[in-house]
């Protein structure tokens, strides 16, 4: 049996819902809800995954953490087709996309979604509480950069640079496509999949000089293609389970 942790709207959590729905494996869900209960770091779940972040996997007791690593198991512990590319190269380069997309793609726009998202799922505590929050990340790396925020914020200069170094990325990925429908050539692979929630969150957060696609024409075809797949809206119907209507 197969248990997913994970938050409806996280970045991290929809590349793994989306690889769950492409690879066909029927999986239990376990909703953490990162926003106003802070489960992910409560002790219960950071015996599962001492980073305090989403989503984790348990597979018949054996638990992975990091989406990008999670995928990968999914993609080679399970049936189905394949999405990894078979030329070793082409690995290599999917492995590349996987390093650019977390060091620069989830960095920095968990710059920009700070002031946006971050910040108002705490502003009812003190400095002193969220403090002690942020004490309780595993990662001593985000602890470092949270604390920093904490401290001083993040500034509208801080934001221009972060979507500066987004729009690199958009740029290298317009180039990629030239004369291919996905990323690594003409099957969806795993690199598809680890962009594409980044892609709507600059949607969600009205970034619209990285979503002009009239600026990246083979990046809008793409998108566009990405989001007619069954997979891709499967993934995005899971919701809030604690929604009202829901």
């Amino acid at each position: 049996m197969l248990t997913l942790y994970h938050f409806w709207s996280s970045t991290c959590s929809r590349r793994v819902r989306i690889c769950l729905a492409e690879k066909q494996i029927e999986w239990q869900s376990r909703h953490v809800d990162i926003a106003k209960k802070m489960e992910q770091l409560e002790p219960w779940y950071q015996k599962l995954n001492a980073n305090g972040v989403v989503p984790t996997i348990d597979h018949d007791g054996n638990l992975v953490i990091e989406s990008n690593i999670i995928i990968q198991y999914l993609d080679e512990a399970f049936p189905g087709p394949s999405l990894t590319p078979e030329d070793p190269l082409e690995r290599a380069r999917m492995r590349e996309l996987f390093d650019r997309f977390e060091q620069v793609v989830h960095a920095n726009i968990n710059v920009i979604s700070y002031n946006r998202r971050h910040l108002p799922r705490v502003q009812h505590l003190s400095d002193d509480e969220r403090r002690a929050m942020i004490m309780k990340k595993g990662d001593a790396d985000k602890r470092r950069i949270m604390l920093e925020r904490l401290q001083h914020g993040v500034s509208e200069e801080d934001e221009a640079r972060a979507e500066a170094r987004l729009a690199n990325v958009l740029d290298e990925l317009e180039a990629m496509l030239d004369g291919r429908d996905w990323l690594l050539g003409d099957d969806f692979s795993l690199a598809d999949i680890s962009i594409a929630p980044f892609i709507e969150r600059f949607e969600a957060n009205r970034l619209d000089r990285l979503v002009d696609f009239s600026v990246r024409p083979r990046l809008g075809t793409w998108w566009t293609r990405l989001q007619a797949r069954a997979g891709f809206r499967e993934a995005y119907a899971f919701t809030d389970p604690d929604a009202p209507d829901a």
